[in-house]
């Protein structure tokens, strides 16, 4: 039984644009592999289901057609495969009116053009929405989308970028699928995570001019860095002995931009096991959120100590 988009991102039909954005968001949050590290291939089948649910329900047309086939027994909704496998126009006008006694043959209806304004029939559950029929049909019949999946380093999530890639499409002509090739910009907006899907709309395989398909482009991180990453804040593990612990240090490290920072920590100032020092608004970027960058401190103990040096840390102590 396919996935219920609804039950998926926790919301019931009557969400609005908004609400559908804002359960998505919070839940993809709450299942990046990131915070699941016990269980990260769950985490990313479920981030799978998430973004299959926001790229339906998310957009307004798609969402018109999965609504429209969870109500109708026969009819089918696939988001990844609507060029041929999707019914045609007269199949779904049959679906509506074919069981109905005296609806086989109305004189005059001239297909599904002249049903813009028809309400709901009485004692029946179909209802003819209004506005153009178009905007259903495109819905129903948009091409398979092209799917890509792009490669993208820390620095580019940290600053944003604009990514060119290229694309192999088909244009349908006079039955015909003729196929061509075009590169464009892909922009990353800052503070990207992995596995988030971005969507080129109107850009993919063509029908004709009212019905393009779209581009689904899956985002891969590879991070090279000294850091790993938990939302939007920056971990770096950092090992020190007890000496530096106890007396204070001073190191370089590389940040993720390329610069290089001098981090220090003054004598007296005692560094404990499993310490975070934290710089804030040092992380990631994602709208008006800013992240932190956190090192995270082991302490290295020695194995062994003379007696010499039992005396001076007695006397010390």
């Amino acid at each position: 039984m396919a996935d219920n988009f609804y039950n998926t991102l926790g919301i019931n039909e009557n969400a609005s644009k908004e609400e559908i954005k804002k359960a998505y968001r919070s839940l993809q949050m709450k299942y990046h592999p990131d915070k699941n590290p016990t269980n990260q291939q769950e985490s990313i089948n479920m981030t799978q289901k998430l973004n299959e649910a926001y790229e339906t329900l998310g957009d307004e047309q798609k969402k018109v057609a999965y609504d429209m086939s969870r109500k109708i027994p026969h009819m089918k909704f696939n988001s990844f495969n609507p060029n041929g496998g999707q019914p045609p126009m007269d199949d779904i006008f049959n679906m509506f009116f074919g069981g109905i006694p005296g609806m086989g043959g109305i004189p005059g209806m001239g297909g599904m053009g002249g049903m813009g304004g028809m309400q709901g029939f009485p004692g029946g559950n179909v209802h003819i929405f209004h506005g153009t029929p178009l905007g259903f049909q495109q819905a129903l019949q948009k091409p398979t989308p092209i799917v890509k999946h792009l490669d993208i380093n820390m620095e580019q999530v940290l600053n944003g970028a604009n990514i060119p890639l290229e694309i192999e499409r088909w244009i349908l002509e006079n039955g015909v699928k003729v196929f061509e090739k075009e590169t464009f910009y892909v922009a990353i907006p800052q503070g990207i995570d992995e596995g988030e899907l971005l969507i080129i709309r109107d850009k993919g395989n063509i029908i004709n001019d009212n019905v393009k398909g779209d581009i689904k482009i899956f985002i891969k991180i590879i991070n090279d860095t000294i850091f790993k990453r938990s939302g939007l804040d920056l971990i770096l593990e950092k090992n020190i002995t007890l000496k530096e612990s106890l007396c204070g240090f001073s190191f370089e490290i590389k940040y993720i931009n390329g610069k290089s920072y001098t981090l220090n920590n003054n004598k007296g100032s005692i560094i404990t096991p499993d310490y975070n020092k934290i710089y804030p608004q040092m992380g990631l970027v994602r709208g008006e959120h800013k992240g932190n960058m956190i090192i995270h401190f082991h302490i290295t103990f020695p194995e062994t100590l003379s007696e010499e040096q039992i005396d001076k840390l007695i006397a010390i102590l």
